[in-house]
């Protein structure tokens, strides 16, 4: 959801011939008329929800932020 309000697009897509997924997150139409427009990350994992995951990682590492574990 967070991704959604940024502006941001998550495109998703299987990879059947290794049994992965991919996904790209992109910045949308909103996005892209801020002065900042954040640059496009990939990732890839078992399933499409892993595949989200990996890429969230990967714009998180790129922006410096620090994420903390809440249990």
């Amino acid at each position: 959801l967070a991704l959604y309000r940024a502006g941001m697009q998550v495109r998703v897509w299987p990879d059947p011939l290794n049994g992965r997924a991919g996904a790209r997150i992109v910045a949308g139409p909103s996005a892209k008329r801020r002065r900042a427009a954040p640059r496009s990350t990939s990732g890839s994992g078992d399933s499409p929800l892993q595949a989200i995951y990996a890429a969230v990682e990967r714009m998180n590492e790129r922006a410096g932020a620090i994420v903390v574990d809440v249990d």
